[in-house]
C-alpha cells in the first residue's frame, strides 16, 4: 500500500513542472517570424488549402499528420500555433515523470528531475517550428500510451480492458513518427522489469529470464505484436510518392552507419552541452541565472519531504542498471534515424535528436545516483542543490540564445516584410534571385526558397513568383545565371513538386521577369541579443516605435535583370 502511495504523482511536482517548461520556453511564444519549414505549411493554414496538406503528407505516406493539422487552419494567431508545440513538449516532459514514478524504479524527486531535464537539455531546439509539433505531440503521444500500458499492471476488471484498448489506439497514432516504432521496444523492457519489481519476482539465470519474458509477452500478445501490424499496415495502405519516394530508405552501409552514429555523439551530445558552457551573453544568462534561482527556492521547498524521503533508496544503488536502461533508451532513440542515413546537425536538423534528452536525463539520474552512493560530499543537500542551479542556469541560458537567435531573425523577416509592403511595385515580377548579405548568426541562418515565395503570397497575393537562394539554387540544379530566360534546372522533377500550392508558387512562369532582391544590414553586424530583446521591447512596450526600428535594422533594394 506505501509504494502505491509513494507513486501517485505531486500536484506540487506537476506545478513545477509547468514552471520549469514556461521559465525554458517562454520566448517561443513571442516569435512570429517566418522560420525554416514553417513557410511551406502556414500559407496552407492560412488559406485553408486542404489539397496541398493532404498532397504533402501523403506524398510522405504520413497523411494521418495532416487530420493533425488540419484544425489549425482555424487557429489564425501566430502565438496560438507557436503554442502547440510547447504543449508538446510539455506534455513529454509531464508523461516522462509519471512514467518514472509509476515505474517505481525512480524516486518522486527523480522523477521530477528526470522530467525537468527530459525538456531542459538543449538538443532539439526546433521548438519555434509550428512544422515539427507534429513530431513532439506524436513523441507525447506515444509516452502517454507508454504510462497507460504500465498503469495496467495495477488495474483490472473492466476499466483495465478499456485501458489496454485505448493505448494501443494512441500508440497506433503515435507510430506516425516512425521512430517511435524502435522505441517501443525500451518501453516494453521498462514494463517488464516493472512487472518483476511489483510482483517480487527474482531471475537467476538466463533460461528463467527468457522464459519470464515469454510469458510476459503472452499475456500482452496484442502490445507484442503492435510494431510488427503497424509497419504492415503502413506499407500496404499508405505509399510513399514523388520525391519521398525513397525517403528515409534503409542505408546499411557500415560507412553510412559509423558517420551518422559519430554525429549523434558530437552534434547531439557534445556540440550542445559545449555551446552551453562557451557561448554565452551576459545579459541572457544573468536572466537564465535570476529565473534558476527563483526555481531553485520553489524547488527545494515544494520537494523537502520527497527529499528524505528519497535518500534511503537513493543509497541502495542499482544506479548501474538505470544506466544500462539509459544507454539502451538512447541506442533505441538514435537507430532508426541511423539505419536511414540520418544524425543531428545544428539548425534545424536537430529534430532528429528529438528522441535523445529523455534518455540522457535517465543516464545522468543514474550516473548520479552511483556517484552518491561513494561519495559522501554528493549526500550533501547543498552541494545537490547548488549543481542543480548551476546546470538549469547554463542549460535555460543555451534555450534563451536559441531563441534570442530565432526572434533575431523574426524582427528581420519583418523588416524586410515592411519593405514589400511599402513597395507594392515590385510584384511585377515572376523570378526573385535572393542575395541576402543580411543573415543572423546561429542555428536560425538557413533560408530556403519558401521562406520568401510565403512572403510573396501573403503580402501581394497569387502565387506567380520563385525565389532563388544560393543554397536552393543548388539544390534545384539551375544551371543558367541570374537575368537568362527561361530558368533552367538539371532536376525539373524538384521543380515541379515544390513549384506548387504547398510552396506558394503553384502557378510560377519561370520564363517571366525577373529581378534580384538583396538584403543588408545597416549595422556593422547583426547582434542577436540586441535585435530580438530591441524588437520585443517595441512590440510590447513602445509599439509607436516599432515601425522605425524595423527600418533601421536592414536595407532591401530590387534591381530588374
Amino acid at each position: 500500500m506505501r509504494d502505491q502511495l509513494q507513486a501517485k504523482p505531486k500536484l506540487s511536482s506537476l506545478l513545477l513542472l509547468t514552471i520549469a517548461v514556461f521559465i525554458t520556453h517562454w520566448m517561443a511564444f513571442l516569435n512570429e517570424g517566418i522560420v525554416a519549414e514553417d513557410s511551406g505549411l502556414l500559407p496552407q493554414l492560412l488559406y485553408s488549402d486542404w489539397n496541398a496538406i493532404m498532397n504533402m503528407y501523403s506524398s510522405a505516406a504520413v497523411p494521418v499528420f495532416t487530420y493533425y493539422v488540419w484544425p489549425m487552419a482555424f487557429v489564425k494567431n501566430i502565438f496560438l500555433l507557436k503554442s502547440v508545440v510547447i504543449i508538446g513538449v510539455y506534455l513529454i516532459a509531464v508523461f516522462s515523470y509519471l512514467i518514472a514514478l509509476r515505474s517505481d524504479f525512480f524516486t518522486e524527486r527523480e522523477s521530477l528531475v528526470l522530467g525537468i531535464f527530459t525538456q531542459l537539455l538543449p538538443i532539439a531546439t526546433v521548438t519555434t517550428i509550428f512544422t515539427y509539433s507534429t513530431y513532439f505531440n506524436a513523441y507525447a503521444l506515444f509516452l502517454l500510451a507508454t504510462y497507460l500500458f504500465l498503469s495496467l499492471e495495477w488495474i483490472a476488471g473492466t476499466r483495465h480492458y478499456l485501458l489496454r484498448a485505448l493505448a494501443i489506439c494512441v500508440y497506433f497514432v503515435a507510430f506516425t513518427l516512425n521512430s517511435l516504432l524502435v522505441l517501443y521496444a525500451a518501453g516494453f523492457l521498462l514494463i517488464y522489469a516493472a512487472r518483476l519489481k511489483r510482483t517480487g519476482r527474482r531471475i537467476d539465470n538466463g533460461r528463467e529470464l527468457i522464459s519470464t519474458f515469454l510469458a510476459f509477452c503472452r499475456d500482452r500478445a496484442d502490445f507484442a505484436v503492435l510494431p510488427v501490424i503497424y509497419w504492415l499496415f503502413k506499407g500496404i495502405f499508405f505509399k510513399k510518392t514523388g520525391l519521398y519516394n525513397k525517403y528515409n530508405s534503409f542505408d546499411l552501409d557500415i560507412g553510412s552507419i559509423f558517420a551518422n552514429g559519430s554525429k549523434f555523439i558530437a552534434n547531439g551530445i557534445i556540440f550542445p552541452l559545449e555551446k552551453s558552457f562557451s557561448d554565452w551573453n551576459l545579459y541572457v544568462h544573468l536572466g537564465a541565472a535570476f529565473c534558476s534561482i527563483l526555481f531553485v527556492v520553489f524547488f527545494v521547498f515544494a520537494s523537502r519531504k520527497s527529499a528524505r524521503n528519497a535518500q534511503l533508496d537513493e543509497r541502495s544503488g542499482h544506479g548501474f542498471k538505470i544506466i544500462g536502461f539509459g544507454l539502451f533508451l538512447l541506442l533505441c532513440g538514435t537507430l532508426p534515424y541511423i539505419l536511414v542515413g540520418k544524425s543531428p546537425e545544428p539548425g534545424v536538423l536537430m529534430r532528429n535528436g528529438i528522441l535523445m534528452p529523455l534518455p540522457l536525463a535517465v543516464i545522468a539520474i543514474g550516473a548520479w545516483r552511483t556517484a552518491k552512493v561513494r561519495s559522501s560530499t554528493l549526500l550533501n543537500e547543498k552541494v545537490s542543490i547548488g549543481l542543480f542551479l548551476v546546470l538549469l542556469t547554463v542549460f535555460t541560458g543555451r534555450w534563451w540564445e536559441s531563441y534570442v537567435t530565432w526572434q533575431a531573425r523574426a524582427a528581420k523577416d519583418l523588416a524586410v516584410s515592411q519593405y514589400l509592403v511599402d513597395n507594392s511595385e515590385w510584384s511585377k515580377y515572376s523570378v526573385y534571385w535572393v542575395k541576402d548579405n543580411a543573415r543572423v548568426l546561429g542555428e536560425a541562418s538557413e533560408y530556403g526558397f519558401a521562406d520568401y515565395t510565403y512572403k510573396f503570397r501573403t503580402i501581394w497575393g497569387g502565387q506567380t513568383r520563385m525565389a532563388f537562394t544560393p543554397e536552393h539554387s543548388e539544390f534545384f540544379g539551375i544551371d543558367t545565371m541570374p537575368g537568362v530566360s527561361p530558368v533552367h534546372s538539371k532536376f525539373p522533377e524538384r521543380i515541379a513538386f515544390f513549384c506548387d500550392a504547398w510552396a506558394s508558387a503553384k502557378d510560377i512562369d519561370l520564363s517571366g521577369p525577373q529581378a534580384e532582391l538583396e538584403i543588408s544590414t545597416t549595422q556593422s553586424s547583426l547582434n542577436n541579443a540586441s535585435v530580438a530583446f530591441g524588437y520585443l521591447y517595441f512590440r510590447f512596450i513602445e509599439p509607436s516605435g516599432l515601425k522605425g526600428y524595423l527600418t533601421k535594422l536592414v536595407n532591401v533594394t530590387l534591381r530588374a535583370l
